[in-house]
């Protein structure tokens, strides 16, 4: 399993940092990015369809709070969860400035209940094991060399029948030959017309976008069996891909060969919940109460923290670890100082 790598991780700051100064702020560092309003408009038909599909969960019978969410960017899934679904939890992300500008959106779509936000490594999540009943990540994944870790980490901190989410994550499209580069994707410029330069880009074109440029990894080319081994841990895999057309298969044990072989032919995307063996207990952890030590889990330790007036604490190491604008952050020392050195330099931390 490879990890993502602190290079990416920085990439993904600085490129986030940069689009929130634009999208938010006004300030100009990309020509063909998104505008306010475009970005608001995708937001708003996201948390529709989260609304949507937490409740049709709920409704279900799943226990989908306290929550998790990995990788929340600017906290709309959590706050569909905070103020529609009545449900707690944490909003994490690597990024401060997304998470940072929760309150921002709040304003934007008229919410009044935030997440506990919490910047973090989602490969090795600062969080107790067996802690929630319920986690979920949108359009996270690819941004890793190999899912494996993290799905492993998600695996870890879900309690016992505890539920995986995971929505519209791509995978590796079998029949395509790059040959030329296509129109930016999450940009404002035009796009050449026709259906004929549709299908053409479909199959040759190769994908980009400001976040590659800045350094972020856009993996497109995970395979099925490496989606298959990703989610091998969970007793319950009700995972489905989905290829042009809105041709449908089953991950696991497709019902019909022959779609499981377009979709795997023509790639596309795949979402699914899946389930943690054993018996739900009773009761679960608050969020605060499912926090860890960034520097004990590093050590193979496991410790809670307790939360003082500016930061959280370890009882078992002395580590301290602070809260800016509203995000707690939770990184090892030495993590912490390289991607967050402005920040780590003016906290009282302990290592």
């Amino acid at each position: 399993m490879t990890l993502q790598s602190r290079e990416a991780q920085k990439g993904e700051i600085e490129f986030r940092r940069k689009l929130l100064s634009q999208q938010v702020a006004g300030e100009k560092h990309f020509n063909d990015e998104l505008d306010a309003a475009a970005i608001n408009s995708i937001l708003s038909e996201r948390m529709k369809k989260a609304a949507a599909d937490f409740s049709a969960l709920k409704s279900g019978g799943m226990v989908i709070s306290p929550y998790l969410e990995i990788g929340a960017e600017r906290c709309q899934s959590s706050l569909v969860m905070e103020n529609d679904l009545g449900g707690t939890g944490i909003a994490a992300d690597i990024s401060f400035d997304m998470l940072r500008a929760c309150g921002h959106y709040m304003g934007v779509f008229g919410e009044k209940k935030e997440p506990l936000r919490v910047c973090c490594d989602a490969n090795q999540l600062p969080f107790l094991s067996n802690s929630f009943p319920f986690a979920f990540c949108h359009q996270m994944l690819h941004h890793l060399p190999d899912p494996a870790p993290v799905t492993a980490e998600i695996l870890r901190v879900l309690a016992p029948g505890g539920h995986f989410a995971l929505q519209d994550e791509p995978y590796r499209q079998v029949a395509h030959l790059t040959l030329y580069k296509g129109a930016k994707i999450y940009s404002g410029a035009p796009r050449p017309p026709g259906r004929l330069r549709e299908r053409l880009d479909f199959l040759f074109s190769e994908k980009s976008c400001n976040e590659t440029a800045c350094g972020v990894i856009e993996n497109e080319r995970v395979t099925l069996g490496q989606w298959k081994r990703a989610l091998s841990g969970f007793e319950v895999r009700g995972v489905k891909l989905r290829t042009v057309r809105d041709v449908e298969s089953e991950l696991f044990s497709p019902s019909s060969l022959f779609r499981y072989f377009l979709c795997w032919l023509f790639g596309g995307r795949i979402s699914g919940v899946c389930r943690k063996a054993g018996t739900a207990p009773a009761s679960y952890p608050s969020p605060e109460a499912a926090l860890a030590c960034p520097a004990c889990r590093e050590k193979g330790l496991e410790s809670g923290l307790l939360r003082k007036k500016a930061s959280f604490d370890c009882p078992a190491c002395s580590s301290q670890f602070p809260v800016t604008c509203g995000v707690l952050f939770l990184f090892a020392a030495e993590k912490f100082s390289e991607l967050y050195p402005e920040i780590f330099s003016k906290a009282d931390i302990r290592p």
